[in-house]
């Protein structure tokens, strides 16, 4: 909007001045008598070419050729207005009286750049003159004049037609172009409304906007008036009503925006859509109350924001004045659906094969936002999935600096149980994270079937872990895991397979669908080294079997290498025994071994040593027959043999050279 009229206050300045001299210069003094008051008044130069034709009847006015307003000295981007033709009207009662009513303004085919300087200059402020004017030319320049430094006028229209409008902003690297703009403007009285209306096409997207400012003189001079603006681009609509001024630069009211054309809106800024995870705004909505300053100052209050299906309120601030836009804001929600994020509503993918097909996801994960803004931001939500997990009630505080996020769980309820501790994500030089965290009466099933595709455990248990990943996507960071945990059960059961019943008949063929084992309690802690889970002090009991265990858990492979020792249980058949049981291979479809050799050497060791012993001696016995040496173990008959063949060589030598006998 300030830009807006500052385009059309600056053809008014024109119109003014070139119209005090109408009515008694000749057509060729016109010009010139327009381009001084013009420079006097802005302190930038006027340059009208071709025949400047006086109008008196049926309007007087005037009509120009070519028009060109020189730029700010700063800028290098040619003139600020360059027009085809200008055409101004009067209203000669009201001249005759002595005020100013123009009733028409029409500027064809202009050229108009709009500039900010990396510094925070404007091309189109014109409120003081860059050379020196005489005191005759400061007063006619003033004559006119609010206490603001804006002329007082009535305009009955202004016409803009076949414009291109070159918006440039220096500090942000930023350039967008309106083709095709046409715009009417429409202010009766300077004291009065003022009604603008735009079509125009920015960066090949077509937009509409109009807006109705009660109190022009005051919302260009000295405070905020009631304004109304709609705008349109697409299926996408924005709207505002309240109160609005330039001096000082402020706004406040009723804002609502609807986004259901995401195409259209970043069509404007000459970019493509992003490619949003559903739920996050792929269509958008806001409606609230919104206050603005000049000093780099935006507030939501009692706000509503939808994002496809959900739905937040919010009450926010976000402040531009520091080395990056901070945000502190307080979300709260009912349900929000956000499993697209893990690209599928069923998290790893669907089911406990899912893992195994695929694998991790191997698809980059982008954190490059985290460097964009600051942020401290309370969230609170009755649940909400997040595809690889689903929480109830949650309250979470994230404090985002310098592209580090940090959040703190202050209330987690999930899969029955209750969790506490942090999470951080921290994008600087690359994507890490890091989890400290603690569950009480966790429900391990549905939490291992989202997680991990894991189907096979069901119980309730407390837990702690405590983990660092470092990569650019899900399969890097799984693969990279170092840390610690611990894990204890209570009662549950481990399905696929029938830990007693291999041990009491001595068969690895109890697994298989309708086979479990049931435990009482099940506790253990383990170390992480780059995505590998290793534990050595698995403690399980149950009525019929207890066992320990040790071996790893591939945490990025999705496999398993685990060594269980059961023991059958006093009253059951085989009291005592204990073997072995080996499990292997990928998750979703382990495969479980007895360890027979094991078992062999716990029920028969004293035996087969006992024969091994009487084997050796009879060995040992019918060598040294044989030989005639004296052979006193295995262990040592290698050494005994070499000896005796060494001293038979020797004789037998002595023998042929005829030597000692």
């Amino acid at each position: 909007m300030r830009w807006i009229l500052g385009v059309f206050i600056g053809l008014v300045v024109l119109a003014l001045l070139a119209l005090g001299a109408v009515l008694f210069m000749p057509s060729d003094r016109i010009a010139g008598i327009a381009a001084e008051r013009f420079k006097a008044a802005t302190g930038r130069a006027l340059t009208i070419t071709g025949e400047t034709r006086p109008s008196f009847w049926p309007v007087l006015g005037i009509s120009t050729g070519p028009v060109r307003v020189a730029n700010a000295d700063w800028s290098d981007e040619g003139p600020l207005l360059a027009a085809e033709a200008l055409e101004i009207g009067v209203d000669a009662m009201a001249l005759v009286r002595g005020d100013i009513r123009i009733t028409k303004v029409r500027v064809d085919a202009p050229q108009i750049v709009l500039e900010t300087a990396a510094d925070g200059r404007v091309n189109w402020d014109m409120s003081a003159a860059s050379e020196p004017v005489t005191e005759q030319a400061a007063e006619a320049a003033q004559s006119s004049e609010t206490g603001g430094g804006v002329p007082v006028f009535s305009l009955d229209e202004a016409v803009v037609t076949g414009a291109r409008l070159t918006v440039i902003d220096r500090a942000a690297g930023t350039r967008n172009v309106l083709d095709r703009l046409e715009a009417v403007l429409r202010l009766p009285d300077f004291d009065g409304v003022a009604d603008l209306s735009l079509e125009a096409a920015m960066n090949g997207q077509p937009v509409a906007l109009a807006a109705s400012v009660e109190g022009v003189a005051t919302f260009l001079t000295s405070g905020a008036v009631p304004t109304k603006v709609t705008a349109s681009a697409g299926g996408s609509t924005l709207a505002f009503s309240g109160r609005a001024g330039l001096t000082p630069l402020a706004a406040g009211g009723t804002l609502s925006v609807e986004l259901s054309d995401m195409d259209a809106v970043f069509a404007l800024l000459g970019m493509a859509a992003p490619d949003l995870p559903k739920g996050l705004g792929r269509t958008a909505a806001v409606e609230g109350e919104v206050t603005a300053t000049g000093a780099g100052e935006l507030t939501l209050r009692d706000g509503t924001i939808r994002l496809d299906g959900n739905t937040v309120r919010a009450n926010a601030d976000l402040s531009t004045t520091g080395a990056r836009p901070r945000i502190t804001a307080q979300i709260a929600a009912g349900a929000l659906d956000l499993s697209s994020l893990a690209g599928g509503g069923n998290g790893a993918g669907g089911g406990a094969d899912a893992p195994v097909a695929a694998g991790w996801p191997r698809d980059p994960i982008d954190v490059s936002a985290l460097q964009a803004v600051d942020a401290e931001i309370s969230f609170a939500a009755e649940s909400l999935d997040l595809g690889l997990a689903t929480l109830g009630r949650t309250s979470l505080l994230t404090t985002l600096d310098n592209g580090r996020a940090v959040t703190e769980i202050r209330e987690l309820r999930a899969y029955d149980g209750a969790f506490s501790g942090s999470f951080v994500v921290n994008s600087r030089g690359g994507l890490s994270v890091r989890t400290g965290l603690t569950g009480a009466g966790v429900a391990l099933h549905p939490l291992l079937v989202q997680l991990a595709g894991y189907d096979r455990l069901l119980a309730t248990g407390d837990m702690t872990l405590n983990l660092l990943g470092v990569g650019s996507s899900l399969h890097a960071l799984m693969n990279s895991l170092d840390g610690t945990g611990a894990l204890r059960l209570g009662q549950g059961e481990l399905r696929g397979f029938d830990l007693a019943g291999m041990i009491r008949n001595l068969d690895p063929g109890f697994v298989g669908a309708g086979q479990k084992t049931i435990f009482d309690s099940v506790a253990a802690t383990f170390r992480v080294e780059n995505g590998v889970l290793r534990n050595d002090d698995l403690a399980v009991t149950s009525p019929l079997v207890n066992a320990s265990g040790t071996g790893r858990i591939g945490l990025g492979a999705q496999d398993i290498d685990y060594r269980l020792l059961p023991v059958l249980m006093e009253g059951a058949d085989n009291q005592g025994i204990k073997v072995p049981v080996i499990v292997s291979g990928p998750w979703a479809d382990p495969r479980f071994r007895l360890d027979l050799e094991a078992l062999v050497k716990q029920e028969f060791g004293d035996e087969i040593d006992a024969l091994k012993d009487k084997a050796e001696t009879a060995v040992t016995e019918k060598i040294s027959e044989e030989l005639g040496v004296d052979v006193e173990s295995l262990d040592t008959l290698e050494d005994t043999l070499k000896e005796e063949l060494e001293d038979r060589a020797t004789r037998g030598i002595l023998d042929l050279l005829g030597g000692n006998r």
